[in-house]
C-alpha cells in the first residue's frame, strides 16, 4: 500500500470501521456520508461544517461521518464553485461574470461590502446550480455506498 493507500486507510477507512464497530449501522453511515457529500460541495465557502453539523442533528446521522466527509470534499467544493457558478448563469440566462482569483481575491480584500455587492448574484447562481444538481448527487451515492458499507461491515466485523 503507499502513502496515499496509507493516508485514507488511517484517516478514512479507519474511522468509519470505528463507527461501524461502535454500533453504527451500513445504512446510517451511507446516510451521512452522502448527506455530508450533497452538502459538501455547496458554494458558499464557510458554511458546510454547520450545516453538516445541523443535519447531523435534525436527521440524526452519524456526525462523524458527516463531518469526515465534508472535509474531504473540500477541495471539491473548491474546483466545483466556477462550476456551479457557471450553471447557475446558464439556467438564469445571466452574462458570465469574470470569476479569476485575482479578481476576487482584490475584491475580498477591498471589503465584505465592495465584494458581496459585486459576487452576490455569483452565489445566488452557484447556490441554484447546487440545489438542482446535489439533492440527486447525494441520492445516487447513498444507493451506491450501502452495500459497500454493508460489505465492509460483514467482513470487517466477524467475530
Amino acid at each position: 500500500m503507499g502513502r496515499l493507500g496509507a493516508w485514507l486507510a488511517g484517516k478514512v477507512r479507519d474511522p468509519l470501521l470505528a463507527e461501524l464497530r461502535q454500533g453504527a449501522t451500513p445504512e446510517g453511515l451511507a446516510a451521512a456520508v452522502s448527506t455530508a457529500a450533497a452538502i459538501g460541495v455547496l458554494p458558499l465557502l464557510g458554511t458546510t461544517t454547520a450545516l453538516c453539523a445541523l443535519a447531523g442533528k435534525l436527521f440524526r446521522l452519524n456526525h462523524v461521518a458527516l463531518q469526515l466527509t465534508n472535509y474531504l470534499l473540500y477541495p471539491a467544493q473548491i474546483a466545483l464553485l466556477v462550476p456551479f457558478v457557471r450553471l447557475g448563469e446558464w439556467l438564469t440566462g445571466s452574462e458570465a461574470m469574470p470569476l479569476d482569483p485575482s479578481t476576487v481575491l482584490s475584491e475580498f480584500s477591498a471589503g465584505p461590502g465592495a465584494f458581496l455587492e459585486k459576487f452576490a448574484w455569483a452565489g445566488v447562481h452557484g447556490v441554484l446550480a447546487w440545489a438542482l444538481t446535489a439533492p440527486l448527487a447525494g441520492w445516487l451515492l447513498g444507493r451506491a455506498l450501502r452495500p459497500t458499507f454493508r460489505r465492509l461491515s460483514e467482513i470487517n466485523l466477524k467475530p
